[in-house]
């Protein structure tokens, strides 16, 4: 049978409990459809056990990072429609089903970010936000980073600028579309901004589905070893990929002094084949999108961004396009 629906989740070193409730959650939100579930364990020290009908386990003997290891389990799936998520989630009774009933605008949807006991809500995704300094010791690393949502944005499904709160669901389509989660990307780290751009650059835009309730759960301790060499690279890789030409030019300037380990992995990366493909299916400008989102950049960004916008010809973009456009 082809599964109506997909799920990915991604685990490592996850609670087994923590793991076991999102499984079940999953499964009894999604009785009356046809749902697959496939858990990527992501090099966990103890291998995920989990024997349930219809929930497959593959593992990847060394971590490979959260971007990477969601395109792998999403490139193991059939269905039409795609939910990625982490292993540490709850849901309200429900949520998927105000999910699906905006699935086929084609955009990109998040579900609103709850607590884990979703006794109070989080964020309904998230804007961009430029950084300008390289600071460490303050949490900061140049390029686009993301302020929470935090202010109800409406009933429904919002256009928002950024997925964000660990829940996202797609069609197939639209998935192929933005080429999916970036297939370079290290470990862990700008994830969200990637997969926005991607989707608003396509004309397929994102939305927060505000009445879907989904719980997070908040711990102190990250479960992968993060290094901010590891952030970088996955900001340039973004650059040299989304951008156009100008633009990636000013802010690669910008973003100078890279670090030198950030230098050596750039050196061994060929980006332009997935470049290419990205721009295939390009739909506005770098200045539209700066524009709408992030109108707060460098001026040297904001000149290269225009002559882009006047070299290619783009204009605004047109309306989401679902699965029968």
């Amino acid at each position: 049978m082809i599964p109506d629906m997909s799920f990915v989740v991604v685990a490592r070193d996850e609670p087994s409990s923590l793991l076991e409730a999102t499984v079940d959650g999953i499964l009894q939100t999604s009785a009356s459809y046809a749902p697959e579930i496939v858990i990527v364990d992501d090099g966990s020290s103890e291998p995920v056990s989990l024997d349930l009908p219809g929930v497959r386990v593959v593992r990847n003997a060394a971590p490979i990072g959260t971007a990477q290891a969601r395109r792998y389990g999403l490139s193991m799936t059939g269905g039409d429609v795609l939910v990625s998520m982490d292993a540490h989630m709850r849901f309200a009774p429900d949520w998927l089903e105000r999910m699906l009933a905006h699935v086929e605008s084609g955009a990109l949807l998040c579900a609103a970010w709850w607590d884990y006991e979703l006794a109070r809500p989080v964020c309904w995704g998230a804007d961009f936000q430029w950084c300008d300094e390289r600071n460490y010791a303050a949490g900061q690393s140049p390029g686009l980073g993301f302020r929470h949502r935090i202010k109800h944005p409406g009933e429904g499904a919002v256009e928002v600028p950024m997925l964000i709160g660990a829940c996202y669901m797609m069609l197939r389509e639209s998935y192929d579309r933005i080429r999916g989660f970036s297939p370079f990307f290290r470990t862990w780290g700008k994830l969200e901004q990637d997969l926005s751009l991607r989707a608003w650059i396509c004309g397929l835009g994102v939305k927060c589905v505000t009445d879907a309730r989904v719980g997070h759960f908040s711990r102190a301790k990250f479960l992968y070893p993060v290094r901010w060499e590891d952030i970088e690279f996955n900001q340039v890789a973004i650059v040299r990929t989304v951008f156009e030409e100008p633009v990636a030019e000013a802010i690669e300037q910008v973003l100078r002094p890279l670090p030198s380990d950030v230098q050596t992995w750039l050196a061994r990366t060929d980006f332009h084949e997935w470049r290419q493909a990205i721009q295939s299916k390009r739909r506005i400008s770098d200045a539209d999108f700066f524009r709408r989102f992030v109108p707060h950049l460098p001026e040297s960004v904001m000149q290269a961004a225009r002559r882009g916008f006047q070299r290619s010809g783009c204009r605004a973009s047109p309306a989401p396009a679902g699965r029968r456009s």
